[in-house]
């Protein structure tokens, strides 16, 4: 199809239909399994660094706590160690507790002040105001001390980042390389995930640890509910929809402008 400058209008990589070859399939199944056997095999390699990253960056943050690590193993002989802080988790006191309100009920007064087209921050304010006046009610009326405990949080952060590790590359199998894309994009959008995650799980460990010591267990909820697993997708989604926008190898055939409209040639 032509536009109306007789340009080439390429069908949308959501739209062209692509044969299932021996060769998609096999580059598939290998960017697939290969790269969840890869993720499983740097497990050792994995937990070492994380434990590196917890040492240096909660000595520069000032985290004042013991880091131990804990060990797991998994079938095939691999066994691998994920760090932890050994601390008490902080329980607020009635001054955390008005500071909290204070602060949730600012959050609410600045998404009704904003402009409409800050429409999207101002729902997510008032969303976390509603999950903090929770957090505090509960804190307020319930007379028990809060049962999950920091470690408990840091390591479901931890496990839950290895989880979205290891889909990475299965669900990139059954989305991003049935379309029309370079291998070599395939397998660099692949690496580039796993590696931005590698990094971005302990960090994000960290910044929460260093959170709920200082700001107590009154904020974990809204840590765990709005900062934790679902930031890890929300990084899948942000690479996933970037690769979207590469053009493919049919469409980059396709679009090629026409005889008549090169400098060198005449209209016909």
């Amino acid at each position: 199809m032509r536009g109306v400058r007789g340009g080439v209008i390429a069908p949308h990589r959501s739209m062209v239909g692509l044969p299932w070859t021996v060769w998609r399939l096999a580059t598939t199944l290998v960017l697939s399994l290969g790269g969840f056997a890869l993720v499983v095999a740097s497990l050792p390699w994995l937990g070492r660094f994380w434990q590196m990253l917890f040492e240096r960056v909660g000595a520069f943050t000032g985290i004042d706590a013991p880091i131990g690590d804990q060990q797991f193993s998994l079938p095939g002989n691999i066994h691998f160690t994920l760090p932890f802080i050994a601390a008490v988790t902080p329980q607020p006191d009635v001054g955390v507790l008005w500071i909290a309100s204070a602060v949730a009920a600012a959050m609410v007064l600045v998404s009704f002040l904003l402009p409409e087209r800050f429409t999207p921050l101002n729902y997510l304010l008032r969303l976390l105001a509603l999950l903090q006046g929770s957090s505090i009610l509960f804190f307020a009326a319930s007379a028990e001390p809060f049962p999950y405990r920091l470690l408990d949080h840091v390591f479901v952060l931890e496990s839950a980042g290895l989880v979205v590790m290891g889909l990475v590359p299965l669900v990139l199998g059954f989305t991003l390389h049935v379309f029309d894309l370079a291998l070599w994009k395939k397998l660099l959008l692949t690496l580039a995930i796993l590696t931005h995650l590698a990094v971005f799980v302990p960090l994000q460990a960290l910044v929460h640890i260093w959170l709920v010591m200082h700001g107590t267990a009154v904020v974990m909820p809204v840590l765990f509910l709005v900062f934790g697993l679902l930031l890890d997708i929300l990084v899948f989604v942000s690479f996933y929809g970037w690769a979207l926008s590469w053009r493919g190898e049919l469409e980059r055939r396709m679009v090629r402008p026409p005889a008549h409209l090169s400098p060198k040639g005449g209209r016909t």
